[in-house]
């Protein structure tokens, strides 16, 4: 099928999937969706008509831009990881399909998390020690913010567990089509970590050098203006999502809408780091994630084992 996409970023969250992926999306043989964060995947095929139906309108709608020099074609939504029946969908959909994950020491992976739910008002609790404590109420359906999207967002044990999410990608997928990335690599030695995506893409090294970095850590100035752009009534959704317009036009609407969409969460942005967590919640973190974390270095060979041995004193 034309723009069937081949590969996919399916995680972690906060780990420097957007950095990679603004990288690699500027090598003239691949393409990535638009956005590139599709979520479509966690739709089921069962409410189309057709699977031909299904996949016409997850390649019309995501991938239109891409063309045939475009060897690697995929998306990165990041919470495909966590979903064994959406793995398992992108192999019905592509079964050569091949992954790509990146892992980041977890207690720093759910600071960042955490303050990015905030961002996105799916968490409305400030203070990540007491987020942590309402993970079992919020489990029941208690306590959840008005605006939350999917309640699983705010369980930040299981996302933070990345030696059990990949250990069943590697079940399902194989290991030999996944592709596992540590953020530190990419922070200290990004020129590496292309190669080694250009290289399992089966694209040729383009010599690129420059990886400009962008401060990620960012907040909303207003709160309505946030609302509407991330939680819009469903009048605006329907007027999104739903027009008479076909082919060429209707590319150009969605493009535009995403233009207009971009422009005003840049203007209603401010950057702000994530507060900082207390010696206490960074040691129960670290006895909290350390049998994963061992799990997860005898799964890639390499020892991580330093992420939750560091003195939780130390700065973050």
């Amino acid at each position: 099928m034309k723009h069937l996409p081949n590969f996919f970023i399916v995680g972690a969250p906060r780990c420097g999937t957007t950095a990679l992926s603004r990288y690699i999306s500027q090598h003239k043989n691949i393409c990535l969706s638009r956005p590139k964060e599709t979520h479509f995947l966690f739709n089921s095929p069962a409410n189309y008509p057709a699977f031909q139906a299904y996949l016409n309108q997850y390649t019309q709608q995501f991938f239109c831009h891409c063309r045939p020099h475009h060897l690697a074609i995929g998306e990165g939504s990041v919470t495909y990881i966590y979903s064994d029946e959406v793995l398992g969908r992108i192999l019905d959909i592509n079964p050569d399909a091949k992954f790509i994950a990146m892992v980041r020491n977890p207690i720093d992976l759910l600071r960042s998390y955490h303050f990015r739910l905030l961002y996105l008002m799916d968490e409305d609790c400030w203070d990540f020690q007491q987020a942590w404590e309402r993970q079992e109420s919020r489990a029941r359906g208690e306590n959840l913010p008005p605006l939350c999207r999917d309640p699983r967002l705010l369980q930040y044990k299981e996302a933070g567990k990345l030696g059990k999410w990949i250990e069943r990608l590697f079940a399902i997928a194989g290991r030999d089509r996944c592709l596992i990335l540590v953020f530190d690599d990419l922070k200290q030695d990004p020129r590496r970590t292309y190669q080694q995506v250009c290289q399992f893409l089966e694209v040729e090294d383009d010599g690129r050098t420059a990886f400009p970095r962008r401060q990620q850590s960012q907040f909303y100035r207003f709160a309505w203006l946030q609302r509407l752009l991330f939680h819009p009534p469903q009048t605006v959704m329907n007027w999104a999502t739903n027009s008479s317009s076909r082919g060429v036009m209707r590319q150009w609407q969605q493009l535009a809408l995403l233009r207009l969409h971009r422009g005003l969460r840049t203007l209603n942005a401010v950057k702000q780091d994530p507060p900082n967590l207390g010696p206490e919640m960074k040691e129960r973190l670290q006895n909290t994630f350390a049998e994963d974390v061992e799990h997860l270095s005898a799964l890639l060979g390499r020892d991580l084992t330093p992420w939750v041995n560091q003195s939780p004193t130390s700065k973050f």
